[in-house]
């Protein structure tokens, strides 16, 4: 009989962690209504700076004292970028009738909101990158208080703050990974590998060892597509390299040059793919880049490559001789 009521203990406790809630928490429903739907979603790292746009993977409603909860069920096994938030609130906030979070999390972890003004703003999480991000968040916003007189010694402190913190203070690859990405977004990035090739590509090394997916990391790997291993490693031929790219840059101006003079002035756009030809369309509508990743739901880096080889096929540089030679 005891060993009946043990096993019977041990089945219950077992159907209980399975569903156990993970993600929880309190909004204050004077400022976000009752009855109304929290929902979670997925961020890759590659759209953690970005407005993100896509389908939740699971919603929760908000009882009549402002709580909510998720279970486990549809949470990833392994470390992730989550996204909660909510469509409608009673005030604007910060200029905007939405109020989110982001947040890393995995299936073993547990993570509370707590009841605040601004929703989901304070919470506590026992998943460890996620409280190193936190820290790197801080260290960010840190940065951005710090007075320069120009954009380029902003942009100078912001590139050493953040990759010195993230070589020598993050831990956790993921978190790594993010702050690298926030070179990225605001377009310093390509100048730091050029001064710090060698570190950026025992970065991509680590990563491409590591369970991350290579999607997340797949905009560093592009950046240093025209890098190589040896390049780093020995540096008395980059003399010779820089040479040569030298000598090759300039055939390819003289080339292009003879080329632009007997060009006609007429355009093929059989060349373009369906998506360039989107793409087009939408810059000579006078859309950024911005929008026309919001418009496509594609990453930013995506329309910029996309761009990239609009122009190569068309034969211009510039969205201004796009639209000269649209005009033609």
């Amino acid at each position: 009989m005891g060993r009946k009521v043990t096993l019977l203990i041990f089945f219950l406790y077992g159907f209980l962690a399975v569903g156990q809630t993970s993600i929880s928490g309190q909004v204050d429903t004077a400022v976000v209504p009752t009855n109304q739907e929290v929902y979670l979603g997925l961020v890759s790292v590659d759209e953690v700076s970005q407005e993100v746009m896509k389908e939740p993977v699971d919603s929760a409603l908000i009882d009549a004292d402002g709580f909510f909860s998720f279970p486990s069920l549809k949470i990833a096994a392994k470390d992730a970028v989550y996204r909660i938030y909510v469509d409608r609130v009673e005030k604007a906030l910060e200029g905007t009738l939405k109020a989110e979070q982001r947040f890393i999390f995995s299936q073993k972890d547990s993570i509370r909101f707590k009841k605040n003004k601004n929703p989901f703003s304070q919470y506590s999480n026992t998943n460890k990158a996620d409280a190193e991000w936190k820290r790197l968040r801080k260290y960010e916003s840190a940065l951005s208080q710090v007075n320069a007189k120009d954009s380029d010694s902003i942009s100078f402190a912001y590139v050493n703050g953040v990759k010195t913190y993230a070589k020598d203070s993050l831990r956790i690859l993921m978190v790594k990974l993010i702050g690298i990405k926030q070179l990225d977004t605001k377009d310093l990035l390509e100048k730091d590998i050029a001064k710090n090739a060698e570190y950026y590509i025992a970065l991509l090394k680590e990563l491409k060892k590591s369970d991350l997916d290579r999607s997340d990391y797949l905009f560093l790997e592009n950046k240093l597509a025209f890098l190589t291993t040896e390049t780093a490693e020995a540096k008395f031929r980059v003399s010779t390299i820089l040479n040569l790219i030298l000598g090759g840059a300039l055939l390819a101006l003289v080339w292009l040059l003879l080329r632009q003079r007997n060009r006609k002035n007429t355009w093929d756009l059989s060349d373009l793919s369906k998506q360039e030809r989107t793409i087009q369309y939408l810059i000579l509508e006078g859309k950024s880049n911005k929008e026309i990743a919001g418009e496509l739901f594609i990453s930013l880096s995506t329309v910029k490559t996309h761009i990239t080889n609009i122009y190569s096929k068309l034969q211009v540089s510039s969205r201004k001789e796009l639209f000269q030679k649209s005009q033609n």
